[in-house]
């Protein structure tokens, strides 16, 4: 039988479709020996095992019955009701359960965004570089994607207003921004308070949408608590994304999405049709994580942890890394983004690095314009400190070695 007998079948937004670069990387190193800065995973260390445990099984003695049945497409209501109160205390003012839906974490929300919003050739605009999670979700509806270039405050809005009026001019449909606002992945960024006023201005001038994708909004080590995108939007120009991958665990597989009721109406309509409802067990656990104020201890304890390893991680970089390797220092996140001589290539420094059992993310692949070729994204997130400081050392030393046979 034919590999693929199937494949003058296949539509062609998966003819199209690219794996991600992350997967493949972890799989590779999937390796016991392998010393990963890869992927941007929390470290199960910090997973409240016996906390989950406790209330799943009290669950299941009061409200079993109805923790395993079929739930609601819009997610359990007393949840989405306790979100949106968080949401409002974060100056969400007009959250409220009707505006938000419950998904199989922030991918799936944009997934079904995507569904809503984009037709085939609509061009969504991304940061140069961006999480490839947002690209891949236009794509999948056959859309485009244009990269601008995202500096130490974020994605420029004065490239972004250029790039509008060529595309419109050049007759492109431009339909939305997709932005990671807090810590942005992989640069680990901050978008400033000055661009998110002028992004949430160029949406309504331009009559755009913006994805908001927000997964480590509360992972925020030091400086002052930015408001989010949809906090500044007064016509429902903004589609806001959350995970509680990173905040409370994984596995769980829970986000949520607020934004305009007519839009997530639609995103509901939309989910229908795809897994018709997400999984309700954790739902109810999740809700009363909250409820006995586990959550946000969880969350200032993640904070405290993860802090302790972006200092540590960057101590190690200042200690072994040349001066011609430049960096950011994150202020919240999992992510450090590193930029090497214009004339260096991050992925051979990738292959020798594996060949001494040492991993990381290349840059290359979160350019949508496939630059990037010099850029390299670290994770402190699930790494021990042992493993971190040789990897380090021996990421360090390579970059020496690359630097001296120039």
């Amino acid at each position: 039988m034919p590999k693929n007998p199937l494949k003058h079948l296949y539509s062609r937004e998966a003819l199209n479709a690219q794996p991600s670069a992350i997967r493949d990387i972890c799989a590779l190193v999937a390796r016991p020996q392998v010393r990963s800065l890869a992927g941007g995973w929390p470290d199960p260390a910090k997973f409240p095992i016996k906390e989950i445990r406790r209330i799943f099984d009290d669950l299941m003695v009061k409200h079993g019955d109805q923790m395993l049945q079929y739930g609601s497409t819009e997610g359990l209501e007393d949840l989405r009701e306790v979100l949106a109160e968080r949401m409002k205390a974060e100056g969400q003012n007009d959250a409220a359960p009707e505006n938000l839906i419950i998904t199989h974490g922030s991918a799936q929300g944009m997934h079904l965004a995507a569904q809503v919003f984009i037709d085939r050739e609509d061009v969504v605009i991304v940061g140069l570089p961006t999480y490839f999670g947002g690209p891949g979700a236009v794509h999948s509806r056959g859309g485009k994607v244009v990269g601008v270039p995202v500096d130490r405050d974020g994605l420029n809005p004065n490239r972004l207003v250029q790039d509008i009026k060529h595309l419109k001019a050049a007759g492109k449909r431009v339909k939305g921004v997709y932005v990671i606002p807090n810590f942005q992945n992989p640069t680990g960024v901050t978008l400033s308070l000055e661009r998110r006023r002028q992004l949430v201005h160029l949406a309504e001038t331009h009559d755009l949408v913006i994805f908001e994708d927000d997964p480590y909004a509360d992972l925020r080590f030091e400086g002052k608590h930015l408001p989010s995108l949809k906090s500044m939007d007064r016509k429902g120009r903004v589609i806001h994304l959350r995970s509680l991958s990173k905040t409370f665990v994984p596995g769980v597989r829970l986000g949520w999405a607020v934004g305009e009721s007519g839009a997530i109406r639609q995103m509901v309509v939309a989910k229908q049709f795809s897994d018709a409802a997400t999984n309700t067990p954790a739902q109810y656990i999740l809700l009363e994580f909250i409820r006995q104020g586990l959550l946000d201890k969880q969350i200032q304890e993640n904070i405290n942890f993860y802090r302790a390893k972006r200092d540590f991680m960057i101590e190690q970089m200042d200690r072994h890394f040349p001066r011609e390797a430049t960096w950011n220092r994150p202020r919240g996140g999992f992510f450090i983004f590193v930029e090497l001589p214009n004339n260096m290539d991050a992925g051979e420094l990738f292959r020798r690095a594996v060949d001494k059992n040492v991993a990381f993310v290349t840059g290359q692949p979160f350019f949508v314009d496939g630059s990037g070729h010099n850029t390299f994204r670290l994770s402190y997130s699930q790494v021990g400190e042992d493993d971190m400081a040789a990897a380090i050392q021996i990421i360090g030393n390579l970059i020496k070695d690359s630097l001296a046979g120039r």
